[in-house]
């Protein structure tokens, strides 16, 4: 830092030196020469430092989310399917999660096989590593693992409660559509009627769920084994006879 750094300031410190200079002794003209640059370099700097504050200050940005919408899974029965439906009023999280199991188990009850089942083919579709947080993850420990119940009722309240909880803290949708998903899939494929393929499906839910041994063979109970059956609620799948053909029917028995 020189006094030529700044010309008006450098001119202006020259002539106060001057002057002081010819006023002073030699003694006291250096001392007020070292105290002259001091306050020099004190100024520019403190110029500097506030140019550079100045250039980096950033208002800090302001983030406005959209309301959360309520949801609550419910058993559409004309479709025969499993749907995500907007509650219309306030309700508490412990009803949304109590409501929205019953809808899963009112799915799996109009199929004739057991419902504890149709729960172990859902996990088998959904506990995989690939699959969205919080089920899935790293293939060493994937996010399906923190469960630890040993009951049927234990791993719906998981299934369901997961996906919820991952919608109310994050906003997104990702597990709670994984899991409507895997569940009209899991109903899709009984009445598509591939045994072997449910019964691996279930087998995989109920291992991954810790409910068995994985080194151990396995027999399925007869509780657990499927059952043959065509999907009556299927769309085209009634016949609907309409008033003209009423009236058909009725001439032909007369």
């Amino acid at each position: 830092m020189t006094m030529n750094s700044h010309p008006r300031r450098g001119k202006l410190l020259a002539n106060s030196l001057n002057i002081s200079i010819l006023q002073t002794s030699p003694a006291e003209s250096i001392n007020h020469l070292l105290l002259c640059w001091l306050t020099e370099c004190t100024h520019t700097s403190d110029a500097v430092q506030t140019s550079n504050q100045s250039a980096v200050r950033t208002d800090r940005p302001t983030v406005y989310t959209p309301p959360q919408s309520i949801l609550v899974l419910v058993h559409d029965i004309p479709t025969g399917t499993l749907t995500v439906s907007v509650c219309e009023s306030i309700v508490a999280m412990p009803t949304i999660i109590a409501k929205s199991s019953s809808a899963i188990r009112s799915l799996f009850s109009h199929c004739k096989v057991s419902e504890n089942r149709l729960i172990y083919i859902t996990a088998g579709l959904m506990f995989t590593p690939a699959a969205p947080t919080p089920f899935g993850g790293s293939k060493t420990r994937p996010g399906y693992t923190e469960y630890i119940g040993t009951t049927v009722p234990s791993l719906l309240l998981y299934l369901v409660e997961s996906s919820f909880k991952r919608y109310w803290t994050c906003r997104g949708r990702e597990a709670l559509d994984f899991l409507v998903c895997c569940a009209n899939k899991a109903r899709q494929l009984h009445f598509a009627g591939d045994a072997d393929l449910l019964n691996e499906l279930m087998l995989k839910g109920i291992k991954k769920a810790g409910h068995i041994a994985w080194n151990k063979p396995v027999r399925i109970p007869e509780a657990l084994r499927h059952r043959q059956e065509a999907q009556s609620d299927a769309p085209g799948s009634e016949v609907l006879f309409t008033p003209r053909l009423s009236r058909i029917r009725y001439a032909l028995n007369q």
